[in-house]
């Protein structure tokens, strides 16, 4: 999920940029108006990244209950499905291919579900699905990547 690696992307690079900046300091090569300046801009990008990182995750929880909702609905259409065609309600060609699309949506639903909750344990970009390069304006304003 792209946003959910921007947002990763975001924290990590305020983060590092913050340590340098520290590093700098320590060494005596920046003024302390520079390290102010500075230092708030990054924790303002790490903050960002965080708030953005909890949002996501809020939309992840309520999107994998969903998916789990529905998971839990078709095993029972495919069981009343299998009675149906027992019993003879249905002819067999129907019940071959109203099977093959429940177990198909089964199957996509789990899929789902796993690569949903793979993004809710993320602790990382990369975890997430890879670094995205973050980029800064002048003013130290965010800029958002241009395939974006």
């Amino acid at each position: 999920m792209r946003k959910l690696q921007l947002a990763f992307s975001k924290m990590e690079k305020g983060k590092q940029l913050l340590a340098r900046l520290e590093e700098l300091n320590d060494a005596g090569e920046i003024t302390e108006e520079q390290l102010t300046s500075k230092k708030e801009q990054y924790s303002q990008l790490i903050e960002e990244g965080t708030k953005e990182i909890e949002s996501i995750r809020t939309a992840l929880v309520t999107k994998v209950e969903a998916l789990k909702r529905d998971l839990e609905k078709y095993p029972k259409e495919l069981e009343d499905l299998e009675l149906k065609s027992k019993l003879g309600e249905i002819p067999a060609e129907s019940y071959a291919r109203r099977e093959q699309r429940l177990r198909a949506k089964i199957d996509r639903l789990e899929k789902d579900v796993e690569e949903n909750e793979k993004l809710l344990e993320a602790e990382t970009a990369e975890d997430a699905g890879g670094y995205i390069e973050i980029k800064l304006e002048k003013r130290g304003l965010l800029r958002r990547p241009d395939w974006l």
